[in-house]
This record gives C-alpha cells, structure tokens and sequence, in this order.
C-alpha cells in the first residue's frame, strides 16, 4: 500500500501532466490577454524554470529575477509572439538565453573574458519522484550519479531535457541552439556510457 505522501506525489504528478496537454490552449488564451491564463502558465511552468536555471547558475536570487523579468517580459509582448508549439519549450529556451547572457555581462563586468558559451551543468533529478517511476536502489542512484557526473556538460544537460523536462529532441535542440541529429546523439552517446560504466555487482 502507498503511503499518503507517495499517493500526494503522484496527484500532484497527475495533475501537472493534464495541465501539459492543455499547454497550448492555455497559451493561446495567454496571448488574447487572459490573466488567468497567464496565472496558470507560471504555476506550471515556474518550478521547471527555477530546477533548469540552478543548472546554470548557483545565485538563486539571480534565477528568480531572470524568471520574474522572462514572465514579465512575456505579458509586455504577448501580442507580438508567434504561435508556439511547445511553450515549456518555449519558456526553457528562453531562460537559458536570457541566463547565459546575464551569466557572460557578470563575468566580463568582474573579469573582462571573452565571453562564451562555455559554462557548468549540473543534474539532480527529483530523487523522491525518480524512486517512485523506477523503484531504483539506493546504491543504483549512487552508481547513476556517479555516472552522470563523468559526462559532458552538453551531455548533461541533453540528459536532463530529456528525461527530466521530457522535451523531444527537436526542442532539445532548439534549447541548446543544436541541430536535432547532435541532440540525438548527445543523448544516445550520454547512455552509452552510463550503460558502459555501469558496475554489476
């Protein structure tokens, strides 16, 4: 029998995913000037916006901030954005520019670099909802981590758009600025390692 905490997670799990499938309705309902709408899309989409931001930068103030000024600057230019096909998709992309950007006017204001698209990724995935989907072992989440710390930065992050945000390739290629042959591959040569460095008992 699942404990009541298990049985709130999987509500909850349930609920987002039906919010998902009405994504692109309440994005167009967004863009006719719908404020609840609006509401609903940063109640969905803010808690995955903040777990991608910290992957790129540890100041969780700065990541909120990029967050509120994206939302903002989403209602200031609701009647000029295009349809979107996905607007998780959308919204990760978005982030991740404005991010990268505000990440490389900090480092050249303190350093003066060139400025790059060079930076860290890090994984952690919702370890309470992963042994839920999986019933993975404790020491298996250890192995995998171990495993997921030995790969690219662009690996990580292909694997974390993939099998965390559940983006398709194409998006995942949109959001790292790749064609969707590289995001296959980022991902598959991703599992091939971990399924390579895997140590049985």
């Amino acid at each position: 029998m699942q404990s009541p905490k298990t049985l709130k997670t999987l509500n909850h799990l349930a609920q987002k995913h039906l919010l998902e499938e009405n994504a692109p309705q309440i994005w167009q309902s967004f863009k006719q000037g719908n404020e609840d709408a609006f509401n609903e899309l940063i109640e969905l989409y803010y808690p995955s916006l903040l777990n991608y931001g910290l992957r790129f930068q540890k100041d969780r103030e700065l990541v909120k901030d990029g967050i509120q000024d994206l939302f903002l600057e989403l209602w200031k230019n609701r009647n000029s954005i295009g349809d979107v096909r996905v607007p998780k998709s959308y919204l990760l992309v978005s982030l991740r520019r404005k991010l990268l950007r505000e990440s490389g006017r900090i480092r050249w204001m303190k350093e003066a670099p060139e400025i790059s698209d060079d930076y860290d990724f890090e994984v952690q995935f919702a370890i309470e909802t992963y042994l839920i989907n999986t019933e993975i072992q404790h020491e298996d989440l250890k192995k995998l981590k171990k495993c997921l710390a030995q790969l690219t930065r662009r690996q990580r992050e292909a694997v974390y758009l993939r099998f965390y945000q559940e983006l398709s390739y194409e998006d995942i290629a949109d959001a790292m600025r790749i064609n969707r042959h590289s995001a296959v591959n980022l991902v598959y040569e991703a599992i091939r390692f971990i399924k390579n460095n895997w140590i049985y008992p």
